[in-house]
This record gives C-alpha cells, sequence and structure tokens, in this order.
C-alpha cells in the first residue's frame, strides 16, 4: 500500500468522525435548549418585600439589578436606615419605593409612622409582636396607618432564626386569621400579610377570599420546601371569582397575591423563577400573573404600570 493511499484513508476516516461529532453536537445542543426552562415575558415587577441591608453598597445593588429588569422595590426600612432609603427614594424614583419599619411595642411607634408619612414612605412593616396581631392595644397604630393611607405589612406565620436570648413573640402571635379581625375593623386599610401565613396556608386564604384589601405574598421557604407539589397551592387558592361563598366582588384566587423577594436584591431572577414554577403547576393564566408581579401593588400604590 502507497503511502498516498494511506493517507487518503486516514483523511476520510477523520472526516467521518468529525462529521459524526458535529451531527451529536448539534443534537446535543438542540436537546439542552429543550431542557431548558422559557425565559418569562418581560413584565413591570414590584418587589412588595425588600428588607434594606446596612451597608454602603445596598442601594447601588438594588438599582442596578431591579432597574435592567423593569423592578421596583418597597425597601422595608428601619428607623436607622430612614436617611439613606429616603435619599435614595428621591435620587433613584423608578426603582425605589420606601417603605418604614417599627416595633409595634415601642412607645414612639406612633410618631416614628408619622416621620416616615411625612416623608414620603408608602408602607410600613411590622413584625415581632408582644402579644396577638388583632390585640387591641394596636389598634391606635392601624388606625394611623389607615388615617395616613399607607399600607400594613405584617409578618405572619413562622419567624426565622434561633432564640439565644429570651424572645417573648412567635408564630403563635401572627397567625393569618388575626388580620381578618384588623381588616374587619379598619375597612379602609390596605392589609398585605407575608408568607402566606406559613404554615397555615388555607386560613390566610380564606382570610384574603373575604375581605378585599388584604392581600398575601409567597415570600420565604414557602416555595422551596413545597417545589415537589406546587399545585398544592391551587387547593388553597382554589375560587375563580364570585361564587355562593364569595363575595359578589371577588377576584380570581390567585389574583390576592403579590410578589416579594424578602431576600437580597440579586436573588431576584432565583424567587421569580419558584414563583413561574408555582403559577405554570397551578395554571394561572398570563394576565394575572401580571397583577401578581406589579400592577395589584402599582394600583394600590398609586403608580404607572411600565411596559
Amino acid at each position: 500500500m502507497s503511502d498516498t493511499s494511506e493517507s487518503r484513508r486516514t483523511f476520510i476516516k477523520l472526516f467521518a468522525l468529525g462529521a459524526t461529532g458535529m451531527a451529536l453536537g448539534m443534537g446535543g445542543s438542540r436537546a439542552i435548549s429543550q431542557t431548558l426552562p422559557p425565559r418569562p415575558p418581560r413584565r413591570f415587577i414590584i418587589d412588595s418585600h425588600q428588607h434594606y441591608q446596612d451597608g454602603p453598597d445596598y442601594i447601588e445593588r438594588l438599582v442596578t439589578t431591579y432597574r435592567p429588569r423593569n423592578a421596583m422595590a418597597c425597601v422595608l426600612t428601619p428607623m436607622s436606615g430612614f436617611e439613606v432609603v429616603k435619599k435614595a427614594a428621591t435620587d433613584y424614583p423608578d426603582t425605589i419605593i420606601p417603605y418604614g419599619f417599627i416595633n409595634v411595642d415601642e412607645p414612639r411607634a406612633l410618631s416614628e409612622i408619622q416621620k416616615f408619612a411625612d416623608a414620603g414612605f408608602k408602607g410600613i412593616k411590622m413584625h415581632r409582636p408582644r402579644n396577638n396581631w388583632d390585640d387591641f392595644a394596636y389598634f391606635q397604630i392601624y388606625e394611623k396607618i389607615q388615617q395616613l393611607k399607607l399600607v400594613a405589612l405584617f409578618h405572619t406565620g413562622i419567624v426565622a432564626g434561633t432564640s439565644d436570648e429570651p424572645e417573648v413573640s412567635s408564630m403563635a402571635r401572627m397567625r393569618p386569621s388575626f388580620l381578618h379581625t384588623i381588616a374587619r375593623s379598619f375597612p379602609n386599610l390596605v392589609i398585605q400579610g407575608a408568607h402566606l401565613g406559613n404554615p397555615w396556608y388555607d386560613e390566610a386564604a380564606e382570610v384574603a377570599r373575604w375581605e378585599k384589601n388584604l392581600y398575601f405574598d409567597l415570600t420565604g421557604s414557602s416555595l422551596i420546601k413545597k417545589a415537589k407539589n406546587l399545585a398544592v397551592f391551587k387547593e388553597y387558592l382554589w375560587w375563580e371569582g364570585p361564587t355562593a361563598h364569595s363575595p359578589k366582588d371577588a377576584v380570581y384566587a390567585f389574583e390576592k397575591l403579590v410578589f416579594g423577594t424578602d431576600e437580597a436584591p440579586d436573588q431576584i431572577d432565583t424567587v421569580i423563577g419558584r414563583h413561574e414554577a408555582m403559577m405554570d403547576a397551578c395554571g394561572v393564566p398570563e394576565v394575572s400573573r401580571k397583577k401578581i408581579y406589579g400592577e395589584t401593588m402599582a394600583k394600590i400604590l398609586g403608580l404607572k404600570v411600565r411596559g
């Protein structure tokens, strides 16, 4: 056999192997692309549950992450962060929605609410009460929030963290059913319950069903621990609209949810992915998803929905 013939045969073999590899590579790429979840459509987003972080770059990280995603954030701010968030809301009105954060058991709670309101803050977050949320001792606080037309954001359900020091509050003080008393006592107060009452989801949903100004977010661990059975949320949020057992002005159950992250700004895509998976499992239509992600909060806060 001549060297020329051997070279020709070697070239043909190498060419065939290369072509086969290219075909496999293209097929593999198609297979991979088919397994990737579709990117959600671009929507207007309001993160209704974003905690202020005491760090020099927090506002910058929030703005640079949320702006490209057509997103705004309700920044839940203790008095220690008041000046930072007040300035940020002025500098970045397209991204920052200032909220206050108070301790309902502090004697200065009422004056802090007034200070937040005077500075243009739009809501008040409350957590870890010594008494149940619907204790009459707190009604002067809720009256003040209603009078100032602020959103009242209540923690409901399990409390994160360990108790190395004595802690008088617990999840028992923050059941979602307590919001029913508050909503009925203050009919013009817009209420948001955090975490859909985890683990009392059915209780939270039933309260929201009857109270038109009461909404819940699904932040926290719920969409993680229920990841293998996300369709279960349709059992809690079961009604389609007005029924014999719902108000005449009742909306589709999932439209009682508002989007929130309760995580660092750079986790927003991860949290959106969890919400998309839940809504896919429950068959939530796009028109309702838009309301959940931003349109409902925009209406509550008097903001224009951005395309």
